[in-house]
């Protein structure tokens, strides 16, 4: 029995864009997902629906939803495609849905085509295709490694391992023989059995217990000793009279640990003795009280009073820092990060210059211009400070040596240099 076909096309657009011939097999589907046999992109397809089946021999049509279409066999043409339809012998037909038109038909097999081969006097022999002289400079070297490897077994000396120790030729065994004395017999005592007397005690000795010295290792922990940038913050921490934002760093005058009221108290219930209970340590009754000129007081209840002596202020400033619109184009590091470095970093070392200038002068005030260019590395060039006094303005190009920012970047992340200008303006508390 020859083999059946169905032949099916797709049109779209009245344009034939696929054709093939389906022989026995699987299922033949239809619909816009890759894995169809016939795969149609376009508005109102199935994703994925079985057009034709086969059904003992024959094909079967299974007509999706909205698909319209027609069926000429056995001299009739068949509008109403509903259910399964069987297809005869030599049957053909059309099928629409959406922008999409299938052209089957029913036919016999088409031979399959041989595959395709050259002629024999173009193929040639297994030995036209050898390289001689290839062929000959590998026979060459395996005939020389067999050569190499067979004279290297024949002529090989069985030797111990090198893994192996020679201990005996290394290290010799000596013996040693010790002889021990005997033991000398102890005579016995002849033991009076007269009146009166007792038989010796047999003298014991205890052993003697063996004390091992044992090696205790103390527990010396490595001391780190501290650098000297860590000696001069903790100095500035305790001995510093700036008022930081965590309040005073100033040491405190009272024990540590102690509170003003148990002091007060400590010192009020202690009973003090003056002198002695003879004649004290006074030549008249009122020598030595007071040093000042001052009348003195007899009443106990009265106060004298007298107003305390200021002392010395230590000059102190305030100082405000204005930045300038930055030169140049714009970098990763802007002013605001340059200004918040110096508040946070840097504003101990200007109070301190500027504590400087008022010792000398209490009224001390102006305005600093300063100017820097911030490296490639972070650190400061052509840094310059002037305005105030010689003295404030060195104190300050001194500090902005030591200075450091991060590193300027630009559009393409490279680093390039930036130039900043501030002004400080100093104003006495």
């Amino acid at each position: 029995m020859p083999t059946r076909a169905l032949r099916v096309g797709v049109l779209l657009g009245g344009n034939l864009v696929e054709e093939r011939v389906f022989r026995e097999g699987a299922p033949i589907t239809f619909g816009q997902s890759l894995r169809c046999s016939i795969s149609v992109p376009g508005d109102g397809i199935p994703h994925e629906h079985v057009l034709f089946a086969r059904e003992e021999g024959r094909f079967i049509l299974r007509a999706a939803p909205k698909m319209t279409g027609k069926l000429a066999q056995r001299g009739e043409i068949n509008a109403e495609l509903v259910g399964d339809v069987a297809i005869d012998k030599g049957a053909r037909g059309k099928l629409t849905i959406g922008d999409a038109t299938l052209l089957f038909q029913e036919m016999a097999a088409p031979p399959r085509a041989p595959k395709p081969l050259l002629p024999a006097s173009v193929r040639g022999t297994l030995g036209d295709r050898i390289d001689r002289r290839l062929a000959a400079i590998i026979g060459a070297s395996v005939i020389a490694h067999l050569a190499i490897a067979g004279y290297a077994w024949w002529n090989d000396v069985e030797s111990g391992s090198m893994l192996e120790t020679p201990v005996a030729q290394q290290y010799r065994q000596e013996v040693m023989e010790v002889s021990f004395p005997d033991d000398p017999t102890t005579p016995t005592p002849s033991v009076s059995t007269g009146p009166g007397a007792a038989a010796p005690a047999t003298p014991v000795q205890t052993a003697k217990p063996i004390v091992r010295p044992t090696r205790v290792t103390p527990n010396n922990p490595t001391s780190t000793a501290a650098t000297e940038d860590d000696a001069m913050k903790f100095a500035s921490i305790l001995a510093g009279t700036e008022v930081g934002r965590n309040g005073a760093n100033d040491l405190s005058k009272r024990q540590p640990g102690a509170d003003l009221g148990t002091q007060i108290a400590a010192v009020g219930d202690r009973q003090v003795v003056v002198g002695n209970n003879d004649s004290g340590f006074r030549q008249g009754p009122r020598d030595g009280i007071g040093t000042d000129s001052k009348q003195i007081t007899n009443d106990p209840n009265q106060v004298a009073t007298q107003a305390p002596k200021n002392p010395e202020r230590e000059p102190g400033g305030r100082i405000q820092i204005k930045p300038l619109p930055p030169q140049g184009p714009g970098t990763t590091l802007t002013v605001q990060m340059v200004l918040d470095k110096i508040k946070g970093v840097y504003m101990t070392g200007l109070q301190r210059c500027y504590k400087k200038g008022l010792l000398d002068d209490s009224k001390l005030s102006g305005k600093i211009a300063m100017s820097f260019t911030v490296t490639e590395r972070g650190s400061l060039d052509d840094a310059s400070a002037s305005g105030v006094s010689s003295e404030v303005d060195a104190c300050i190009e001194t500090l902005m040596s030591g200075w450091r920012f991060g590193i300027p970047r630009d559009k393409d992340g490279d680093p390039t240099e930036q130039p900043f200008k501030l002004v400080l303006a100093l104003q006495p508390s």
